[in-house]
């Protein structure tokens, strides 16, 4: 028997091997099997809410405090580590909440390889200095922290920064953080805009020459909205819980084509919050870029915190921010679905 289990042994510890041999064949499937690479780098959306929160840790980003200069640096950094060409846009102005302030528009630029000019991402990093629209009086007085109105925007484009900055085959891209958008009151005629959209006026009226002027402008602003109910603002002016991407009356008139296509590539995509219902004409960072004869999109949403101190990172979703990224992505990088 000794003798036996002797031979018997190294036969079995063979067909063990061959067996386990063949399992890891199938599994791999070999050169054949392996999936081929993704048309477009992949937008993370956690990587992006994580930059939402990062922005929030500062405090209210809000002109002449700490914190706005704390996430200025911050942002500055996270762009040259990414490699691209990055100019401080410094100026100094006054606003319907006082001033004159300093204030600095961030640009970054990334060359690409196809056909077309350079596309210009924008959002603003700046907060507003109260929130006037919160429904408890006592508190209208206190800086907005803006995770949605502000931070979101900056978030889905620092990932798209992170994912497109090395790989090319896409079109030139400039990411464009504008400073000085949120401190507008209505009827302050004094002001061009009623002092809203200070940052991105002064950069569509001196575009560094470090850089080519854009062929087309898209701005995302309010990007980040979940689906958490919150009882203590309510849904003013009709709105859900939910984020809802309407198409805007400026950039429905400026960039027609423009507008169809990021929609269209929202729908393929399986995007539900792009939807086609026409929202208004809405003074925003795009329409700085339209009077100066540049086509301008507006993707936004009006969430119920809007303005008010609940506009926090609780009432942000990771999912929101992806589908706002990816379409953005597969717009840069051409991807359309069958």
């Amino acid at each position: 028997m000794r003798t036996c289990q002797r031979y018997l042994l190294p036969y079995a510890i063979l067909i063990a091997l061959l067996l386990s041999s063949c399992t890891s064949c199938s599994q791999t499937g070999g050169s054949q099997a392996t999936e081929p690479p993704l048309p477009y780098p992949q937008f993370d959306r956690h990587t992006a809410f994580a930059y939402l929160e990062k922005q929030c840790d500062f405090g209210p980003r809000i002109p002449g405090s700490q914190a706005h200069q704390d996430c200025l640096e911050w942002l500055v950094q996270e762009l040259e580590d990414l490699g691209g060409e990055v100019i401080r846009q410094e100026f100094s102005a006054s606003t319907p909440f006082g001033g004159p302030f300093e204030f600095t528009n961030i640009i970054a630029y990334f060359p690409g390889d196809k056909p077309g000019g350079p596309v210009l991402l924008g959002a603003h990093w700046d907060n507003r200095p109260e929130a006037d629209e919160d429904p408890n009086p006592a508190l209208r007085t206190q800086p907005v922290l803006g995770a949605n109105d502000g931070a979101s925007g900056i978030a889905v484009l620092l990932e798209i920064a992170h994912q497109a900055h090395d790989k090319t085959a896409r079109r030139p891209l400039i990411i464009a953080l504008f400073d000085a958008e949120d401190s507008g009151k209505s009827a302050a005629g004094q002001f061009p805009l009623d002092g809203w959209c200070i940052g991105s006026s002064y950069l569509a009226q001196n575009l560094p020459a470090e850089i080519p002027k854009p062929e087309a402008v898209i701005v995302v602003d309010m990007v980040g909205r979940g689906s958490i109910p919150n009882s203590r603002v309510g849904t003013p002016r009709g709105s859900k819980n939910y984020m809802e991407l309407q198409t805007e009356g400026y950039s429905r008139q400026s960039a027609p084509g423009l507008v169809d296509e990021i929609w269209s590539i929202a729908e393929e995509a399986g995007h539900t919050a792009f939807v086609r219902a026409r929202r208004g004409h809405i003074i925003d960072d795009h329409l700085s870029f339209i009077l100066q004869g540049i086509p301008a999109v507006d993707i936004i949403d009006f969430p119920p915190e809007w303005h008010t101190i609940d506009d926090t990172p609780e009432y942000c979703s990771p999912d929101s921010l992806y589908q706002v990224g990816d379409t953005l992505m597969r717009y840069l990088y051409g991807v359309r679905n069958p």
